[in-house]
């Protein structure tokens, strides 16, 4: 069988992309700056114990817990921890023999710190993998390559910006999401008009989005601190961070897969056309990509809004629980207004980008032959 080294070097490259993801998840380091380590523990057996402070805490629960330490340099021993809940059902952890848990190191004894979701989280990230290789053979392996990618700039360069440069937050996200685009077209479907096409429509998609995206945030009075999670980075840590910079750079990162999306989908149309009909005008071709996008369109904003109608359910379900308050007051709350306003700059950019990509690939399709 021949081996051809180009594919040979992308396979190598993907899976050692792989690697390097499974040894990150399984390797997480422990504590920093001077907290305390964190190991991976399974539960040996639970009894069910007399609470001491039911009184205090009613519907408290309290249980000796046997576990075994299956991680850092106690390995292989063996302890017996007490451990309690407080009736609160975001932070209770009822363990049951066989779970895998994070202990925390206290001293002479250990504290139960949450469930071990890896393991289940890897066993998907698996199965999307195989499936993604599977059914796109080497287009997949690229679009796998691409994922890892995208996950690691925004993880090591966007958020790294933020927490240790914040300033100029709005151009980083941009370019971020301009370096995103560009590799994900250039890798996945090479170095042609469909992807410079492509990468047009988007790159003038997310410019729409972040444009509006300022513009709302500053009329709508969005402050960027809607939920627990961000009031706490606020106050804690990101002090000196507008939290409106922070909201812009979700909504246009939020947004640029569904345009990304729709951009190739009218793109590839387009050059597919022109490849079955050479003589196809340009004309033409602007109105086949138009109608493309008009058909992709509506699927891809019902995916933008239904994320975040998903994202936002416990919200949407606790203010449905109060009907005595007025519809006026709900729609002025700060963080249904940010759901709202994330999701119509998303639908919006999605939208201009339809004719961008539209215009911008028929003209790269005709005007080729003409150079040639």
């Amino acid at each position: 069988m021949k081996i051809h080294p180009q594919r040979f070097a992308r396979f190598l490259a993907v899976c050692i992309a792989i690697l390097v993801l499974l040894y990150a998840l399984f390797h997480l380091p422990g504590g920093e700056d001077g907290d305390p380590p964190t190991y991976k523990a399974e539960v040996l057996s639970v009894t069910e114990t007399e609470n001491e402070i039911k009184e205090f805490a009613p519907g408290s629960l309290q249980y000796e817990v046997q576990l075994r330490i299956d991680s850092g340099s106690a390995e292989g021993t063996e302890a017996t921890i007490t451990h309690r809940t407080l009736n609160n059902p975001a932070f209770d952890i009822h363990p049951q023999e066989g779970d895998n848990i994070i202990v925390r190191d206290e001293n002479d004894t250990y504290a139960i710190v949450d469930y071990d979701r890896l393991p289940a989280m890897l066993f998907l990230l698996l199965g999307f993998a195989a499936l993604l290789i599977l059914f796109g053979g080497m287009t997949g392996l690229k679009a796998l390559l691409v994922l890892l990618f995208a996950v690691l700039l925004i993880a090591k360069g966007l958020i790294a910006f933020i927490l240790f440069a914040p300033s100029h937050i709005l151009l980083w996200t941009i370019l971020i999401g301009a370096v995103i685009t560009l590799a994900t077209q250039l890798i996945v479907n090479g170095r042609n008009v469909k992807s410079a096409g492509a990468i047009i429509g988007t790159i003038g998609g997310i410019l729409v989005a972040g444009l509006l995206a300022v513009l709302a945030i500053h009329f709508t009075y969005l402050t960027g601190v809607s939920e627990e999670q961000a009031g706490m980075l606020k106050a804690l840590y990101l002090k000196d961070v507008d939290f409106r910079e922070l909201l812009f750079s979700g909504i246009v990162l939020g947004a640029l897969g569904a345009v990304m999306d729709v951009a190739v989908s009218i793109a590839s149309a387009q050059y597919e056309m022109k490849l079955l009909a050479p003589k196809t005008k340009f004309q033409t071709l602007v109105s086949s990509g138009l109608n493309v996008g008009r058909d992709v369109m509506g699927t891809m904003a019902n995916t933008l809004v239904l994320a975040y109608i998903g994202g936002a359910l416990p919200l949407i379900l606790l203010i449905s629980a109060q009907p005595d308050i007025s519809l006026l007051h709900i729609m002025n709350l700060n963080m249904i207004a940010t759901e709202v306003v994330r999701s119509l700059i998303g639908s919006i950019g999605l939208l201009c980008a339809i004719p961008i990509t539209a215009y911008a690939t028929a003209f790269l399709i005709t005007i080729r032959p003409r150079r040639k």
